[in-house]
């Protein structure tokens, strides 16, 4: 699914970006929403991995945030399944802890990022804009 948003004039549209929050704990996940809908991302939720996984069979994600002990699903469980998937997929992993050795394994299967819990706004908009396309315009 991609949706498209217009932007300024009735001539420019961008793609809308799509990130899916992975989180059993619905305050929290709500809390990261409401940041990502500030900064004009599409937001889906997932209370669970196989939950998840789901959604990412139906939508066009760009970002996953997941924690790193969400329900229903090992996290390594999760992060292969996504990554048989799509090989592209930019995946984040939020922890309460994340050492220097958690942060070379995670990234060894695969993951862009990970993030210490509760995650700062300043770190996760600046891992965005470096790793993500800012320009959805057809005319940049």
């Amino acid at each position: 699914m991609t949706t498209q948003r217009q932007v300024v004039s009735g001539q420019t549209w961008r793609r809308a970006r799509w990130v899916l929050i992975v989180d059993d704990d619905p305050t929290y996940r709500g809390r990261l929403n409401a940041l990502f809908t500030g900064w004009q991302w599409d937001v889906l939720e997932a209370s669970s991995g196989p939950q998840a996984l789901d959604i990412l069979d139906r939508h066009a994600i760009d970002v996953v945030l997941l924690d790193v002990a969400p329900q229903g699903m090992d996290c390594v469980e999760i992060v292969a399944a996504v990554r048989q998937r799509t090989r592209d997929l930019s995946i984040v992993i939020m922890g309460a802890r994340m050492t220097p050795e958690l942060r070379r394994v995670w990234r060894s299967r695969g993951v862009m990022e990970c993030l210490s819990k509760p995650v700062e706004p300043q770190t996760l908009s600046a891992l965005l804009f470096a790793c993500i396309s800012p320009s959805g315009f057809a005319d940049s």
